[in-house]
Formats: structure tokens, sequence, C-alpha cells
């Protein structure tokens, strides 16, 4: 995508976005785009297409188009509501996994355990990356 010139990504991050937002996520079943504006995303490619759809709603009547605003609502609705369900099944999934590998883990005095404690450790720091 980007040749040989490597140092030009950002200008291809305007598609590597759009193309994140039209993608459908696993976790909700939907594309963000379709989330946040109710309707699937049309690709940059039917913008220069002359569009039937737009043409046939300029001579609508109001009632018509208030009809149509309120079906759309109502999708969107739907679908954010169907997306939540999915999320929510998604994370029962993932905690059950993690609490079938989890276990209780019980230690007697004297042995020897790990103290990890923070708050001494510098925030954003690892060793690893030192040598850099």
């Amino acid at each position: 995508m980007l040749g040989d010139n490597k140092r030009a990504w950002d200008s291809k991050l305007n598609l590597a976005v759009w193309a994140d937002r039209v993608t459908i996520k696993k976790s909700t079943g939907f594309p963000p785009y379709q989330l946040v504006y109710g309707k699937e995303a049309r690709l940059p490619l039917n913008n220069l297409l002359p569009v039937y759809k737009f043409v046939s709603e300029e001579y609508l009547e109001d009632v018509d188009f208030m009809e149509d605003s309120l079906v759309q609502l109502i999708e969107l609705d739907e679908y954010r509501r169907e997306a939540r369900e999915q999320n929510i099944h998604k994370q029962k999934m993932v905690k059950a996994l993690h609490d079938k590998k989890d276990s209780i883990r019980s230690f007697e005095e004297g042995e020897w355990v790990l103290k990890w404690n923070s708050k001494d450790q510098d925030k954003g720091k690892h060793e690893k990356f030192e040598a850099l």
C-alpha cells in the first residue's frame, strides 16, 4: 500500500480509519458506522455515482419523510440493542473462559511469593525498552 515510501503512512490513515469503521466487529456483530448512524456505510465510489434514492426522496411528501425518519430511528435503536446484547454475551463468554483457567491459590506460612509494588515503578518505563 505504501510502496517504497514508508514515511507516507499518514497519507493512508483516512483509508485505514474508514476500513475499521465499516468492518463488522465480532463483539457487536455490526460495524461501528452502522451503530452510530443507523444505516450501512456507502463506499466512497458510491458517492460519485448518481443515486436514485436521493432523487426519489426529493419528491416525497413531508408525511412520508417523517414516517421514514421514524422507521430509521426505530431500526437504529434495534441495531444498538442487538449490538449491546451481543456485546454482553461476548463478555460473558470471555469471563467464563477466564474463570475456567483461573484457580484459587492458597499459600502457607513460610512460602515464597512475588510481591509487586506498582507504586515504586516509574509509569510507562520498562526494563526491556532500556536497550533501545
